[in-house]
């Protein structure tokens, strides 16, 4: 079967963009046969569905189709595997009868990603603009500008689009929101902050180290999309020194801070008046849904345990007290916020009432003096230094390492779990590769975070272990 069957004349461009445009329809097919089939379909359907309603894709006051369909098809992962529609469909039997260069523009297709690039050229004669990806610092160049955007690009603009193909002949696949140069500094901290939070993350450690930064575009794209949504959609106009994140950080330049779900960070206070203390105290008492901690009289609100691993450590999403005559919860998205507000509401009914929620921007604080700072800085050491949360920690990453990651389809693997690779030739020298450089990011680090022993992942999978 050729994808530029189903592809219709009257849609094509005579440039590159049509013979990308010949795989949707099969990624199409694919992705309703997962809905309707496969058995995290359920999940994708659902993402598919709640990002539709969030964002209206094709609607007058929505996102753009073409940005939906790339988010859909080779952004969002899923299910176990994490692995994408594209990535799912290239390791599908049904593939081999695609013929080239069908599978190679699927590939690419799903090696591309969203994210913000500005342009420093124009290339008149070819109709063409060098572009420099803001989070990254590189070049590329892209063509058919005029003739598929139908835009006239300014230099200093930055343009919020898929670019796909060879760096030195690439295309925008979508269409790009455009920006005013002004925004440029703080779209650039906001990516590298991402592509850190990313790093830093359990995801990090899934992919190579070149596919950091796309990875964490990828995973960012619903909360770009909001973004490019809201009304006021410019950045403060911040002078931009060109400088590293953590000096502009030091200097007040400051990024947009993401929650583990993507969510704007925003700090939120919820309170409740209390009609009956000592009845909420007894219905508090029973619920399993929180946490309660004895030492300072808290309850802590966790995401949900995981199915297939319930012994998994959850994340942290509020936590909420008894102060006087009021319940107050805290939580750190306004998203979070509303769900924690009908949470509380659904489980403690009327003994409950619901008054007011205040948020706060996470750098809405007076300004801490340099002992205050000092004095801060080793309540945090301290803190991270406790043995309980050392123990939390070791615990943490003891299962990611040892339970979660070698039953984890990974991308640079092929689609292969560790499991699996080790018991193949060249997959093994990857397994080995990986091992290695999650080591050597661990004895660099200069963190709190307690060590873990990978060799004991090495004897787990039937590797040889390395010389200390």
């Amino acid at each position: 079967m050729k994808p530029k069957d189903r592809f219709p004349p009257s849609e094509r461009t005579g440039t590159i963009w049509d013979e990308y445009m010949e795989v949707i329809p099969l990624l199409a097919i694919y992705a309703q046969k997962i809905k309707q089939f496969d058995k995290e379909g359920q999940e994708f359907k659902k993402a598919v569905s709640d990002f539709e309603k969030q964002f209206r894709p094709g609607d007058k006051d929505g996102i753009m189709d073409s940005i939906f369909m790339s988010w859909m098809y080779f952004d969002f992962r899923f299910g176990t595997s994490l692995e994408t529609v594209a990535e799912r469909l290239l390791a599908d039997p049904i593939v081999v009868k695609l013929h080239e260069p069908g599978p190679t523009y699927i590939k690419q297709l799903n090696d591309s990603y969203l994210t913000f690039y500005e342009i420093i050229k124009k290339l008149p004669d070819q109709d063409a603009i060098i572009v420099e990806e803001l989070g990254t610092g590189e070049h590329f160049t892209v063509f058919h500008i005029r003739e598929l955007l139908e835009i006239e690009p300014v230099v200093g603009e930055i343009w919020y689009a898929q670019r796909v193909g060879r760096p030195e002949r690439s295309i925008f696949f979508t269409t790009p929101y455009i920006f005013a140069p002004e925004a440029k500094p703080g779209l650039r901290r906001a990516c590298k902050m991402q592509e850190k939070d990313f790093i830093q993350g359990p995801e990090g450690a899934l992919f190579p180290a070149d596919r950091h930064f796309a990875e964490s575009q990828k995973k960012a794209t619903p909360f770009w999309v909001w973004f490019v949504l809201r009304k006021e959609e410019e950045l403060p106009q911040i002078e931009d020194k060109d400088s590293a994140l953590d000096e502009d950080i030091d200097k007040g330049q400051l990024p947009i801070l993401l929650t583990t779900d993507g969510e704007e960070f925003i700090l939120a206070e919820i309170y409740f008046s209390i009609r009956d203390k000592e009845a909420l105290c007894q219905r508090l008492a029973t619920l399993k849904s929180f946490q309660y901690d004895k030492l300072d009289g808290s309850w802590t609100w966790f995401k949900a345990k995981s199915r297939k691993y319930p012994e998994k450590p959850r994340t942290v999403l509020g936590y909420f007290c008894i102060d006087g005559n009021f319940l107050i919860a805290e939580t750190n998205s306004r998203e979070r916020a509303t769900r924690l507000r009908f949470k509380l509401k659904r489980h403690l009914g009327s003994l409950i009432a619901y008054e007011k929620t205040l948020y706060r921007e996470p750098y809405d604080f007076p300004e801490l003096s340099p002992e205050e700072s000092e004095a801060r800085r080793k309540e945090s050491e301290e803190l991270q230094e406790a043995p309980e949360v050392q123990e939390a920690m070791k615990k943490y990453l003891e299962f990611h390492y040892y339970t979660e990651w070698p039953e984890t389809k990974i991308p640079a693997l092929g689609g292969l779990t560790p499991v699996q690779a080790v018991k193949q030739d060249e997959a093994r020298a990857k397994v080995i590769a990986l091992i290695d450089e999650f080591e050597r990011r661990q004895e660099l680090s200069e963190s709190k975070m307690p060590k873990i022993d990978f060799n004991r992942l090495r004897r787990q999978l039937g590797l040889p272990p390395k010389a200390s």
